[in-house]
């Protein structure tokens, strides 16, 4: 089922994928693995995205399924990482260092829950474009946005 596509906030080059808001638990743990594919890394109940920019709005899309997933191909997408994710709780949502922008942001993309499946493993295919066109750089929001990413989940386990 494809949700999306929204607007959410990107901060620190980076976005996340949590159980809970606990930021400090994520940050400097999978930073590392995501950059061995320069896209992103999972582990137990966090993953962390690499974004080009460093601060701005960019978009996002998330196509959960009940079974595996081929990679998309509706659009030239210039990096694709795949990747395992383990939810102990049965909930994961979409996360970003400096929480939602209210005024921007389409909150839902904050509600959507990722571990839909409940508690197990997951496989999570995070297809990304745009990143290269204002690295380091800040997301002007009065221009159009240039980075979108699509993730793809699906249980491996149930």
């Amino acid at each position: 089922m494809l949700k999306g596509p929204y607007q959410f906030s990107v901060a620190e080059n980076q976005f996340y994928l949590l159980e809970d808001d606990d930021l400090d638990y994520v940050k400097n743990r999978t930073v590392s693995a995501a950059g061995n594919n320069g896209l992103v890394a999972g582990g137990v109940n966090h993953a962390v995205a690499l974004a080009g920019i460093s601060t701005g709005p960019a978009m996002i899309s998330f196509d959960l399924s009940p079974g595996p997933l081929t990679a998309d191909s509706s659009q030239p997408w210039e990096d694709i990482a795949a990747f395992d994710y383990t939810s102990t709780t049965g909930v994961t949502h979409l996360a970003t260092a400096m929480g939602p922008d209210e005024e921007s942001d389409d909150l839902e993309a904050y509600e959507v829950n990722l571990a839909f499946n409940g508690p197990g493993t997951y496989r999570m295919r995070l297809h990304a474009t745009g990143r290269t066109l204002h690295p380091d750089g800040v997301q002007e929001e009065d221009k159009p946005i240039a980075e979108h990413y699509l993730l793809q989940v699906w249980p491996t386990t149930n």
